[in-house]
């Protein structure tokens, strides 16, 4: 079951329709207070920025003789503490509570998203009254419908209301998008139309003053729009909102419930008839497609990790927050890509190979066998060997200035690495076998293309370093953002993914019986990169550096991605120890921001802490980053445009709230919203401070894991109690439960459950461990 709690009342919905070039759907984004609709073909602050238009379903409740309750400072003003106890991809929830005893609740949700694209949004409107007296109120539904005119391919020059059959119309003339809604409920006579939503509140009261003078209802004319808009100021941008109303009484104990459908077409009449369609049989399409999206994230949830007992709320919900934005970036197949894909961020999806790789790192601890299917996929339907950053209709995204197409490279986001964590946590040789093939293709073409006579590899560009104009590179002039060739530069966490991308295949390639001359082919060219490693290190400042073949010089930059070779084990004993120093206070990356920023950069940080027998300080760096974040997606700003925060309740392209730790609520912002690798928070908690971490079972039906608890001081309070439950590892689902103890000892129990055998009872371990303490643990199926 999905996991109900007191969510942020902001969020998206997935639309599985958008993508981009072979059908841009729109994304499906919150407003504050009640309010939910597309952007399109997107918004807000994905990658060029680009709307056509945006229309918003918003919602607005009047009870009793109290004002219209509709915009968030209408929610504080009253105290009633607006929140979501439903936050999926799916579903998207509203609630609120009066002292009166009325629980209101608002649940959006797409209604065609298996038929016909994305095109038709429902909202089920339930009204409990759970006080002894019967209470009555208005609730009002507003369209909201701005456009950019000129912006799309249609000769729209404008944007009216009206009512019409039955339902309210908002519509663009002569030509373009139009907005229908209707209700499974006659549609009220009194009707608004304006240029915001400024003048609902006025419009309302005057109904209720009316209401108070005569015990009939009255049909007005339409409403003045208000004395003061506050529309759109540029010429080329037109808005325009309608709204309708119903009255409603709730007897003492009772029920009362409308469904609101919105539909988007090419034109009015089949936006009509879009809505018609939806509420045939007693709006039996609406509810089975409510039903259906529910059951979808049950079964999701019922093998998802959940937390329970003391964590805090914000990171019980900001592991939910997590695993939602990243099952929004699974899109399904479409165009070139025949298998489910990563769309790295939402708002204009494409396929990035370092993305792929981490965001379904992280999935893989909640829906495993999809992150296998969307990592197989990455390298199977990519047009070339290197995995070119590409579109779904197969025209390629990051294309150097010398015209030579880009994926990004072995270092950004470790993606060999991630496969192994994958591999670690699933056990599914089947799986790397047939991925194995492409892995080897890839790495062919970075051994051809992007390394030298004398075994160096580079970048084309930096954009295949993943780390954009880097001060790295020392390019003072790129108008492309990044497609300026790179190929002087020696960079040593490149180097250093080289020899671990080679041993990798060369182990995998072992477990998969491989010829011997084939395995150790791998092995050799991974010796080759790290001897050529061990060149890097300059004594004199304890540092690997990068080399410029222009100077033919060491460089003096120091960056958080130059911890690498801890990560990718090419670093020797003695540099391990070295650079402790470093690994506590990492530098800056790109000279330019806090090492815990960029999700991509603390991925690196973290993993080298482990790999280099730090696990303590991996746990440390994730929680100071993810706990942050956390209260940031669970907070509820007061602006969610994109140029004054954004939106919480999704994950981010970076954290701005780790450098801002005297925030509070952190700050927001933070480049795209829904941006799968800001999810990273889920690995960090789940690997390094719950810390279950996979091992190579010995035999058939075995599950091998380390078990290594690294909770901050902040968490370490006896009595207190955290379990994780359903956390998938090696076909298993396993229950973990840490209670604190006086003396600082965690009293552990550990229960591992078998999927494929529901009846059979859990397998169960009980133990102490000290904060920090190792143990391993087997178990036969």
């Amino acid at each position: 079951m999905f996991p109900q709690d007191r969510y942020t009342p902001h969020g998206y919905l997935d639309n599985p329709a958008h993508a981009w070039k072979a059908g841009p759907g729109g994304v499906l984004r919150s407003r504050p207070a009640i309010g939910l609709g597309w952007h399109y073909p997107s918004w807000p602050h994905g990658y060029n920025y680009v709307w056509h238009y945006r229309a918003f379903l918003q919602l607005g409740f009047s009870l009793g003789k109290g004002p219209l309750l509709l915009e968030q400072d209408d929610f504080e003003r009253a105290n009633l503490k607006l929140y979501s106890d439903y936050h999926s991809k799916n579903w998207l929830s509203y609630v609120f509570e009066t002292p009166e005893g009325l629980h209101v609740r608002a649940i959006y949700y797409l209604a065609e998203a298996y038929r016909d694209g994305g095109d038709a949004l429902g909202c089920l409107v339930q009204i409990r009254n759970r006080s002894e007296v019967s209470q009555q109120g208005r609730l009002v539904a507003a369209l909201d419908y701005t456009r950019n005119l000129g912006q799309g391919l249609d000769w729209a020059n404008g944007l009216y209301a009206r009512l019409n059959g039955g339902g309210l119309s908002v519509a663009a003339f002569q030509e373009g998008t139009a907005l229908h809604l209707r209700a499974d409920k006659l549609l009220a006579s009194r009707w608004f139309e304006g240029n915001s939503l400024e003048g609902l509140p006025a419009w309302v009261a005057q109904a209720q003053a009316e209401a108070e003078r005569s015990s009939s209802k009255v049909a007005f004319a339409p409403g003045e729009e208000g004395s003061a808009e506050s529309g759109p100021t540029d010429p080329k941008t037109v808005r325009k909102v309608g709204a309708v109303e119903w009255d409603f009484e709730c007897e003492a104990g009772g029920e009362t419930t409308l469904m609101l459908t919105v539909a988007r077409d090419a034109s009015e009449w089949r936006a009509r008839r879009r809505t018609e369609r939806l509420l045939a049989d007693e709006a039996g399409p609406l509810y089975e497609a409510l039903s259906r999206g529910k059951a979808e994230d049950d079964a999701f949830w019922a093998t998802a990790p959940k937390l329970s007992g003391d964590w805090p709320e914000e990171v019980r919900r900001g592991l939910v927050y997590d695993f939602e934005t990243l099952r929004m970036m699974v899109r399904r197949p479409t165009g070139i890509y025949k298998y489910p894909w990563d769309a790295m961020q939402i708002q204009v999806p494409r396929t990035v190979l370092a993305e792929a790789a981490l965001d379904m790192l992280i999935l893989s601890y909640a829906d495993p066998q999809m992150a296998k299917a969307v990592l197989l996929g990455t390298f199977a339907d990519a047009p070339e060997p290197n995995v070119p950053c590409s579109r779904e209709d197969g025209s390629y995204n990051m294309v150097a200035v010398d015209g030579s197409p880009c994926g990004t490279a072995p270092e950004w986001c470790f993606p060999f690495h991630c496969i192994e964590l994958v591999y670690r946590r699933t056990a599914d040789q089947g799986w790397l076998a047939q991925l194995y093939p492409y892995l080897e293709a890839f790495m062919e073409f970075w051994q051809r293309n992007r390394t030298d006579a004398l075994g160096r590899s580079f970048y084309k560009c930096s954009w295949e370093a993943g780390q954009d104009n880097s001060a790295r590179f020392a390019i003072t002039d790129d108008p492309s953002g990044g497609g300026a060739l790179g190929e002087h530069l020696w960079p040593v966490d490149l180097q250093a993914a080289m020899a671990q991308s080679c041993w990798l295949l060369a182990a995998w390639g072992h477990e998969l019986g491989l010829p011997p001359e084939r395995v150790e082919r791998w092995n050799v060219l991974g010796g080759q990169h790290a001897a050529l490693m061990a060149q890097m290190w300059q004594p004199g400042s304890n540092w690997f550096h990068d080399f410029d073949r222009r100077s033919g010089a060491f460089t003096n930059v120091i960056d958080t991605m130059q911890l690498a070779p801890l990560l990718c084990r090419v670093a020797r004993p003695d540099q391990i120890a070295a650079l402790q120093a470093q690994l506590e206070n990492p530098p800056k990356h790109g000279q330019v921001f806090h090492p815990l920023m960029w999700p991509s950069v603390v991925f690196c940080l973290v993993e080298a802490c482990s790999e280099a027998g730090r696990p303590d300080l991996a746990a440390r760096h994730g929680w100071a980053a993810l706990e942050r974040v956390y209260r940031w997606l669970d907070s509820n700003p007061v602006s969610t445009e994109a140029d004054r925060g954004g939106l919480p309740g999704v994950g981010r392209e970076y954290w701005p709230q780790v450098g801002l730790s005297l925030a509070d609520p952190p700050r927001g912002g933070g480049g795209a919203e829904v941006y799968g690798w800001g999810c990273l928070g889920a690995y960090l908690l789940l690997r390094y401070v719950v810390g279950l971490q996979e091992e190579r079972p010995s035999g058939p039906g075995q599950v091998a894991f380390a078990l290594r608890p690294n909770l901050p001081a902040v968490l370490l309070v006896p009595g207190k109690i955290y379990r994780v439950g359903s956390l998938p590892c090696q076909n298993a689902l396993v229950d973990i439960t840490y209670e604190v103890m006086h003396n600082g000892s965690l009293a552990t129990q550990v229960s591992l459950a078998n999927p494929a055998r529901p009846e059979a009872s859990p397998q169960l371990r009980n133990f102490t461990l000290a904060n920090g303490e190792t143990v391993r643990l087997n178990f036969q199926l």
